[in-house]
């Protein structure tokens, strides 16, 4: 059985399997997203940007002394192509990590053709995700078959951050951690602990902001897998808690379909 909690106050989650091996777990770092924002009028050096990526994470493996690192998703930000950005510093990034540790990439949404950009010694594994033990690790986007053996998921994908007018908390990251249930053969009870983790990238508001603009009007799940298991798998959820960084619980159900549903 494997089991995690967060590193506060990082958006960073540490695993622990069955042999007592640890994972750090991050998600959501979008790599050249820098030039969306340059063209907007908010300008940030890509270059310094993943030098500081780098740095922060050399600090929480050296504190740690944690030498596996698992990357949900979303390492680069363009969907389809590959920028001159992300030319440039995708590699520089994986390189400069793979020194300190072994480095498992899970390809998300915005990672199209990151195999051109990924060096020989990194584990590059498939866009369903992999499991650890009990443990299924996924970005957030895709459907994977759930085996009866899971009981915990861990995805990124949706970078949720609180929206709270007159909270010292508004637009801050936050944890999601759902309870998940389904009644089985035997009437017995299922559970599935599920977990979102916060994006890692220290911009992300502003590229929410930035990129996206106005609030779509919709009524469009942002987290696929999440929604499959509640509208098609008959999942029903049972807990819901917001935490923040610092790691108190926040907020609720409520929050969460703010977060989850495009307005």
């Amino acid at each position: 059985m494997s089991h995690f909690i967060p590193f506060y106050p990082y958006p960073v989650l540490i695993l622990e399997n069955s042999n007592k091996e640890k994972y750090l777990i991050i998600t959501d770092i979008h790599i050249g997203f820098e030039d969306e924002i340059n063209r907007k009028g908010v300008f940030i050096d890509p270059k310094k940007n993943v030098e500081e990526i780098i740095e922060l994470l050399s600090t929480i493996i050296y504190k740690t002394q944690i030498k596996n690192l698992i990357i949900l998703g979303d390492l680069k930000s363009s969907i389809t192509v590959i920028t001159k950005s992300e030319w440039n510093n995708v590699p520089f990034f994986l390189k400069s990590l793979s020194k300190l540790c072994n480095i498992y990439l899970i390809p998300g949404n915005h990672d199209g053709n990151i195999i051109h950009l990924v060096p020989k010694d990194i584990n590059l594994m498939s866009i369903k995700g992999m499991e650890i033990n009990n443990t299924l690790l996924t970005h957030g986007h895709t459907l994977p078959s759930i085996g009866k053996n899971i009981d915990k998921i861990i995805t990124g994908h949706l970078h949720p951050i609180l929206i709270k007018e007159g909270s010292i908390l508004n637009g801050q990251k936050v944890w999601i951690r759902i309870i998940l249930k389904k009644k089985e053969i035997g009437n017995l009870d299922r559970k599935i602990e599920f977990i979102i983790v916060p994006h890692f990238n220290q911009y992300s508001y502003y590229y929410e902001n930035y990129i996206y603009g106005k609030k779509i009007n919709s009524k469009k799940n942002k987290l696929p897998l999440l929604n499959n298991l509640i509208t098609k798998k008959e999942w029903e959820m049972e807990q819901v808690f917001f935490i923040s960084l610092d790691g108190a619980i926040i907020g609720s159900e409520h929050e969460l379909n703010e977060i989850l549903y495009k307005k």
